[in-house]
């Protein structure tokens, strides 16, 4: 038995495999989760590659549209932790190039939108060292050795190379960020075949590079910087993803070489997370208020993905990420879960209700999918054939209601495909 874990304590397996022996055969069985990536098995050393469940021959899950689609909601931002591990201190992988590991298009997805996040706001100004070589002027300090080799020897006497502090946008963070955009169209030349991908972040790109007009051109390995201002907070998000950008980089220089392989870090995406965030969007942009929806709330130990209380809405809605869940009914154990969110006592305290009336529950699941998942025998006995009435709908999309749970529902929420 092996696994690759998602996290440090061990509690989310990315993917297992256990090799068995009955009637004098071996076997070998994998099970993966709902994380896509790349790894190792640490005891039999053997890589592994993992695409998203819902991809096959004829179609592709368009991740990176989901991705840019849900950071369009400002407070995601805020929910990105646990979205992507890459493992960049541990030995690389050698895969061939045409795998197109999806790592490398969601970074740069991420930290598009961070940027245009930031110009929106407006680039932040601050101090930065200048040096130029004035004439006839002093200004700031002189650097006195600078000064003797590049003018007092040539005898330009009325020269002076002087440093000074300059307020304005030419500041590392931005040169940082502006040497960052200017390496991705190299990257772009690898994504899809189809366009698709490539064309969400040429858009973008494009609205970018044109907001550093008046910072200059540097080169930079990495950059350690921590902005302690909350207004400009993005900035620490933002040169997170480029310095992961710049430590793949060599990575794609490598496939510009037409290898037949190349090698690349080992990380995880965690899909059902992806597909959270691009739930809240949707939500948000139907409950526009301040505080309707609230993501991830946690009650004695119990963390709901969302509660909805806007005009005289109330429900608690959970996400799943399941296949099956398009061609049959919620297993046992989902439905008692969520279920039981419905009867915590601060989840009334936070809807403001203050009688025994039953909370709306609603599992919302992917739709439009290609037919890669069979009844697996541990669905419920329940009948979710009933239509709900517009009103109950969530989102659009078909919503069907429980006959064996009262105000249980299943919404359904469409995917963007290759």
């Amino acid at each position: 038995m092996d696994a690759i874990f998602f996290d440090i304590e061990k509690q989310y397996a990315c993917v297992s495999l256990k090799l068995s022996k009955e009637n004098e055969e071996h076997q070998c069985s994998i099970t993966s989760s709902y994380y896509i990536g790349l790894d190792r098995f640490s005891k039999l050393k053997l890589p592994v590659y993992i695409q998203p469940k819902l991809n096959n021959e004829n179609h592709q899950l368009n991740y990176i549209k989901m991705l840019l689609e849900a950071l369009k909601e400002p407070e995601n931002f805020d929910h990105l932790e646990g979205l992507v591990l890459v493992k960049f201190d541990d030995p690389w992988i050698e895969i061939e190039n045409e795998l197109s590991p999806e790592l490398t298009p969601f970074l740069i997805a991420q930290f598009l939108v961070t940027v245009k996040l930031l110009l929106k706001k407006g680039l932040k100004k601050s101090y930065y060292p200048k040096t130029e070589n004035l004439s006839g002027r002093v200004k700031g300090k002189i650097l006195v050795g600078r000064q003797i080799k590049e003018n007092v020897l040539k005898n330009r006497l009325i020269q002076t190379i002087c440093q000074y502090q300059e307020f304005g946008f030419d500041t590392e963070a931005n040169q940082f960020l502006k040497y960052v955009l200017s390496i991705l169209p190299h990257h772009f030349d690898y994504f899809d075949t189809k366009g698709s991908i490539r064309l969400n972040l040429e858009e973008l790109w494009d609205f970018c590079q044109a907001g550093f007009q008046q910072v200059g051109t540097r080169a930079f390995s990495k950059l350690k910087y921590q902005e302690n201002n909350p207004f400009y907070k993005q900035y620490n998000l933002a040169i997170q993803f480029g310095n992961q950008i710049l430590a793949l980089h060599d990575y794609n220089i490598a496939r510009n070489a037409k290898q037949a392989t190349c090698m690349h870090p080992p990380f995880w995406i965690d899909m059902s997370k992806l597909f959270e965030l691009y739930v809240f969007k949707k939500l948000r942009a139907k409950f526009k208020d301040d505080n309707a929806v609230v993501y991830h709330q946690k009650y004695h130990q119990q963390e709901l993905d969302f509660i909805i209380n806007a005009n005289g809405f109330k429900a608690v809605v959970d996400t799943k990420y399941k296949p099956r869940y398009a061609y049959g009914n919620p297993s046992m154990e989902d439905a008692r879960q969520l279920s039981g969110y419905t009867r915590l006592n601060k989840v009334y305290k936070e809807l403001y209700i203050n009688d025994n009336s039953l909370i709306p529950a609603y599992l919302i699941y992917p739709s439009n999918l290609p037919a890669v998942a069979e009844k697996d025998g541990l669905e419920s006995e329940d009948v979710f054939e009933e239509p709900a009435e517009s009103s109950d709908q969530l989102l659009k999309g078909k919503a069907r209601k429980s006959t064996m749970y009262r105000e249980l529902y299943l919404q359904e929420i469409t995917l963007p495909f290759i």
